[in-house]
C-alpha cells in the first residue's frame, strides 16, 4: 500500500510539474492573448512591401477588372504606382478617431476609392467634343485618372496631420524625401510610433499633394496621361491639389471617398481596442457630427450653416436641424438602436456631459437648448435661431478651431436697432436712452419675453405650411427629402442648375443634381419617387422617368406633391436668384440678363429656361475677358473663337445642360457665329 501511495505521490508532482513549466499549457502560452489595461504601446512593424501588398491582394485584383485593363496594361501602369502607394503609407491608418482608423487604414481606404472611382467613371461621358475615334483613345485615360484621384487624394495626410518617428525618437520620417519604407531600411528600423498633431488644419493635407506625387506617380503613367491630350493630366493635379472642385474627376472621388468611409463606419464600428467593453450611443452621436462636418455636408458660421461658433469660443448645433441630419446619416448606415427624436438625443448628450443645457433657476431642470441670434444673420431685426451647445470645441473639431462669430440682441422696443453682444449667456442689453429693465444675468436668461420668430408659436389650427409638411414627414425618406430640398432653396443653398421650378402647377426638378441634397445617391431617391407614384410620366414614352425640358435633364412631379412644396415656399418671390456657379468668373461674379418669364411660370432662384443662357453668358463674359481657364483661345482680326470641349462642356453637364441646349444658347449671343466643328466664335 506504502508503494502505490509513493507511485501516486509522484505522478501527482510530475503532472504538476508539466502544468507549471510546459511551454504549451502554462499560462505563458497565453500571456500575449489575454488583453491589458492599459494597453502596452508597441507600435507598427516595417514590413515589406510586398507583405503590405497581400493584405489587399483581393481589392488590388477586383481593382483590374473595375478599370476593364489588360493584363500588360495594369502590370506596367497601375500596379508600380499601388507598389510605390504602399511603400509610402504602408500601414498608417487614414485618421485618428474616424473612419479606418487603424493600421493599414490609409493604403485600404486608397485602394478602396480607387475602386469606386474607377468602376463609376466607367458610367460617366469623357471627351465629348471628340471625334469617335478620339474619344476610344482618350475614356481609358480618364478612367485611369479617376482611379489615381481616388488612390492618392490623401497622401498628404503623413505631411500635414501626423509624424512617424523610430522607438527612441533620433530619427523622424520626412515624407517629402522618401518612403516610409526607405526611411526604415535606411535607419535600420524595425518599428515606427506615430504622433497626431493636435494643430492640423481640416483638409490643410490638401496643399501637400502635389509635393507627394513625383515620388508616386511613374514616368509610364505620367507619359501615358499627357499623351495625346494633356487636359488628362492637368485636370487630374488640380482635383489632387484642391483647386478644382467643379471637375468630374473630383466629383467621383468626392463620392467614392464618401461610400468608403461610410462602409467603414458601419462595419467596423466596433473597435475591440476601446476602453470600453460597450458601445454608447454618444459615441455614434460625436463620429456622425464629425463625418457630416468634414464632408462639407454642416458648414461653419455662414448663412445657412448648421454649426456655430460664439464667443468666447463655445460650439453650437442649430436644433433640432442637425439632429435629423445625425439620424438620417446613422439610417442611412443602417446603425440600429438610435433614438430619432431631437429631444431624447440632446438629453443623452447633456447627461454624458457631452452638451450644455441652459439654467432656468435653482431648483429648476435645464433646458436643452439656447435661443440665440448670430450677428452675421441680422439685418433690420436679429433672427434667432435654436441651438444645442457642446461641451467643448474639441468633440467636433480634431485640429485649428474655426473662430467665433458675434452674437447681436434687441431691446423689446420698436426701432430699436441690432446690438453686438460679447458672450452667449446675454440674451439682452439695453441701448443707451431706453427705459428697459437692465440685462439679465448670463445662464438665467428668461426666454418666454423673447418673441419667438421662428415657429415656436402653436396656432389655433394647422396652417397650410404645417399640413403640408406634416404629410410629407409621413411620407418616409421620400418626404424628407422634399422638405430638405425646399429648406436649402429658401436657406439659398442651392445652385442654380440644382433648382425646381414650378411650371403650370407641377414641379421640374433638375436630375441629378436637384436630388443631391442628402446622403442617400440621387438614384435611389429616384426610385423611392417611382415606387410612391410621384413621378409624372410622358404618355407618350410612359417608362422614361428622367425627361428633358429645355435642354435640362429632370423629373416632374405630380400635383398633389408639387401643390405641398410650394405650401412649403417653393416658388416664392422672396427667394433671391443668381448665377450658376458651375463655372465662375476669375475675377468678380458675372451678372447675366435674363429675360421675362412668361406669364404662366413661376421660377425658383434658376430654372431649366434660363440656366443654359446665363451659363452661356458667362462664357461669353469670360471669353472676351481672354480667361486662359476656359481653354485655348484663339484671337483673329475682329474674332475670338474656342473649343466646345474640357472646362466649357464639362461644366455645362454638371449644371444639366445637354450640349445641343449649349450649342443654341451660345449661338444666341451677341455677335455669336454658328458652332462648326466644336468650335465657338464671336464676334468683337
Amino acid at each position: 500500500m506504502p508503494s502505490l501511495m509513493t507511485r501516486y505521490r509522484a505522478a501527482w508532482a510530475a503532472f504538476r510539474t508539466a502544468d507549471v513549466e510546459s511551454p504549451s499549457s502554462g499560462p505563458s502560452a497565453f500571456a500575449q492573448e489575454i488583453p491589458r489595461y492599459p494597453p502596452f504601446l508597441k507600435g507598427l512593424p516595417v514590413a515589406s512591401t510586398a507583405q503590405i501588398l497581400a493584405t489587399q491582394r483581393a481589392l488590388i485584383a477586383s481593382l483590374q477588372d473595375a478599370l476593364a485593363f489588360s493584363d500588360e496594361d495594369y502590370r506596367t501602369l497601375v500596379l508600380p504606382l499601388i507598389e510605390r502607394y504602399a511603400a509610402f503609407v504602408h500601414l498608417l491608418p487614414a485618421s485618428e478617431t474616424h473612419h479606418h482608423r487603424g493600421a493599414g487604414g490609409l493604403f485600404r481606404h486608397g485602394l478602396e476609392v480607387a475602386f469606386q472611382a474607377a468602376r463609376a467613371s466607367r458610367g460617366r461621358l469623357f471627351a465629348l467634343d471628340r471625334l469617335p475615334e478620339e474619344r476610344r483613345i482618350l475614356e481609358p485615360r480618364w478612367h485611369l485618372a479617376a482611379c489615381i484621384a481616388g488612390l492618392l487624394h490623401d497622401v498628404g495626410k503623413p505631411v500635414a496631420d501626423l509624424s512617424v518617428v523610430d522607438r527612441n525618437g533620433s530619427y523622424r520620417w520626412q515624407p517629402l524625401d522618401e518612403t516610409l519604407v526607405e526611411w526604415a531600411g535606411t535607419h535600420g528600423i524595425d518599428c515606427y510610433f506615430l504622433r497626431w498633431h493636435s494643430q492640423r488644419v481640416h483638409h490643410g493635407h490638401e496643399g501637400f499633394t502635389a509635393a507627394v506625387l513625383p515620388q508616386l506617380l511613374t514616368w509610364p503613367v505620367r507619359h501615358w496621361l499627357m499623351d495625346p491630350d494633356p487636359l488628362v493630366w492637368l485636370t487630374l493635379g488640380r482635383v489632387l491639389a484642391g483647386m478644382d472642385d467643379q471637375a468630374l474627376l473630383g466629383e467621383l472621388m468626392r463620392e467614392a471617398d464618401r461610400v468608403s468611409v461610410a462602409q467603414d463606419l458601419r462595419e467596423n464600428r466596433l473597435d475591440p481596442d476601446a476602453l470600453s467593453l460597450g458601445v454608447p450611443i454618444e459615441r455614434y452621436l460625436i463620429d456622425t457630427m464629425r463625418s457630416l462636418l468634414r464632408d462639407g455636408t454642416w458648414t461653419v458660421n455662414t448663412p445657412g450653416a448648421r454649426v456655430w461658433i460664439f464667443p468666447p469660443n463655445r460650439v453650437h448645433l442649430v436644433w433640432p436641424a442637425c439632429a435629423e441630419a445625425i439620424v438620417q446619416r446613422l439610417a442611412s448606415e443602417r446603425i440600429p438602436g438610435i433614438p430619432r427624436d431631437p429631444d431624447t438625443l440632446a438629453d443623452i448628450l447633456i447627461e454624458r456631459h457631452l452638451a450644455r443645457g441652459r439654467p432656468l433657476g435653482e431648483g429648476v431642470p435645464v433646458a436643452r437648448t439656447w435661443r440665440l441670434a448670430p450677428a452675421v444673420l441680422a439685418r433690420e431685426q436679429p433672427v434667432e435661431l435654436s441651438f444645442l451647445r457642446l461641451a467643448s470645441p474639441e468633440l467636433l473639431f480634431s485640429g485649428v478651431v474655426p473662430p467665433a462669430t458675434p452674437l447681436v440682441t434687441t431691446i423689446p422696443e420698436s426701432g430699436s436697432a441690432p446690438v453686438l453682444v460679447e458672450d452667449t449667456g446675454v440674451v439682452q442689453k439695453a441701448t443707451a436712452g431706453s427705459n428697459s429693465s437692465p440685462a439679465i444675468e448670463p445662464g438665467h436668461e428668461d426666454v418666454q419675453g423673447v418673441a419667438d420668430r421662428i415657429g415656436n408659436a402653436t396656432p389655433a389650427e394647422p396652417s397650410e405650411r404645417d399640413q403640408a409638411r406634416d404629410w410629407l414627414r409621413q411620407q418616409g425618406p421620400a418626404g424628407d427629402v422634399l422638405i430638405a430640398l425646399v429648406e436649402a432653396l429658401v436657406e439659398d443653398r442651392l445652385t442654380a442648375d440644382a433648382c425646381p421650378s414650378l411650371i403650370q402647377g407641377k414641379v421640374f426638378l433638375p436630375y441629378p443634381q436637384g436630388l443631391a441634397v442628402r446622403d442617400a445617391a440621387p438614384a435611389e431617391i429616384l426610385e423611392t419617387f417611382v415606387a410612391r407614384d410621384w413621378i409624372e410620366r410622358d404618355p407618350l414614352r410612359p417608362m422614361l422617368k428622367v425627361r428633358e425640358h429645355e435642354g435640362v435633364s429632370g423629373v416632374w412631379l405630380r400635383r398633389a406633391v408639387s401643390r405641398r412644396l410650394v405650401a412649403l415656399g417653393l416658388g416664392a418671390d422672396s427667394v433671391p436668384s443668381r448665377l450658376p456657379e458651375t463655372i465662375q468668373p476669375q475675377s468678380a461674379a458675372i451678372e447675366a440678363a435674363v429675360g421675362d418669364d412668361p406669364p404662366n411660370r413661376t421660377r425658383a432662384k434658376g430654372s431649366p429656361a434660363t440656366t443654359a443662357s446665363k451659363y452661356a453668358q458667362t462664357i461669353r463674359q469670360r471669353l472676351l475677358a481672354r480667361d486662359p481657364t476656359l481653354g485655348p483661345i484663339t484671337e483673329r482680326p475682329g474674332v475670338l473663337s474656342i473649343p466646345l470641349r474640357g472646362p466649357i462642356l464639362d461644366g455645362a453637364h454638371r449644371s444639366g445642360i445637354s450640349e445641343t441646349a449649349l450649342r443654341r444658347a451660345l449661338e444666341r449671343l451677341p455677335n455669336a457665329r454658328p458652332v462648326e466643328k466644336g468650335i465657338l466664335t464671336l464676334g468683337l
